[in-house]
């Protein structure tokens, strides 16, 4: 039987955008790394904007658990 890999994800069009990338991390605090690097390679955001803490718990209660076959 496959081992199973939970990861955190959070889709984009939570946000109100038009894109259909779904980032994901090992933990939440990756998830949301990866949505910050999104947001302003893709959406043209400030970085600055998005580093609050604020902000990074705005993203963080969007995530979803996610579960993935883990590479043998």
């Amino acid at each position: 039987m496959a081992e199973i890999k939970h990861l955190k994800a959070i889709n984009c069009r939570e946000f109100g955008n038009d894109c259909n990338a779904i980032m994901k991390g090992r933990n939440l605090d990756e998830a949301i790394d990866a949505v910050v690097k999104h947001f302003v390679s893709m959406h043209r955001r400030t970085l600055r904007d998005l580093q609050t803490p604020e902000m990074r718990a705005e993203i963080g209660a969007k995530a979803k658990d996610w579960e993935t076959p883990a590479k043998v």
